[in-house]
């Protein structure tokens, strides 16, 4: 996948699908929570449909996120399509760790965003989801530097809750 440096697309998320990985979310805690949604690229962004979530099989679980692979490949088949990645940090800020990135060339090609929550509260001390997207960029910036393999980035999308 390639993108123009600086253009950035818009994720359109229905707040039903905010809602469900939201509860997700709290229903793993302490754990990471993982999952992958679906939708369709179209015109000036990315438009998400459906939230699956998927069980994390991490070694370490409580810091770390790996999608259990039998769902994963499941959801690769889904209709409507896989068009990224949902996980969340429970501690700390929905800002991709140097474990995310060292994750993401695993399944760069795959997906076109990246989102991450991490538990929040309102004014009214309730339990909400911050919430960050991220659109995967191939970098072809130094491609000396890649060592042969293909490096990716996240570059921060907004979010438009629908």
């Amino acid at each position: 996948m390639t993108a123009l440096h600086g253009q950035q697309n818009t994720i359109f998320i229905p707040s039903s699908v905010e809602e469900e990985m939201s509860k997700h979310m709290y229903n793993s805690l302490p754990q990471e929570a993982c999952g992958v949604v679906l939708g369709e690229a179209a015109a000036g962004g990315i438009r998400i449909s459906r939230f699956q979530p998927i069980r994390n099989v991490a070694p370490n679980p409580l810091q770390h996120f790996s999608l259990d692979e039998a769902e994963w490949i499941r959801c690769l088949f889904n209709e409507p399509k896989l068009v990224g990645i949902f996980h969340s940090h429970p501690k700390t800020s929905p800002i991709p760790s140097h474990q995310d990135l060292m994750s993401l060339p695993a399944y760069a090609e795959l997906i076109k965003v990246y989102l991450i929550g991490t538990p929040a509260l309102t004014s009214k001390s309730e339990p909400c989801m911050h919430l960050n997207g991220y659109e995967i960029l191939y970098n072809v910036k130094d491609p000396n530097k890649s060592n042969g393999q293909k490096c990716y980035e996240l570059q921060p999308a907004q979010l438009r809750m629908t």
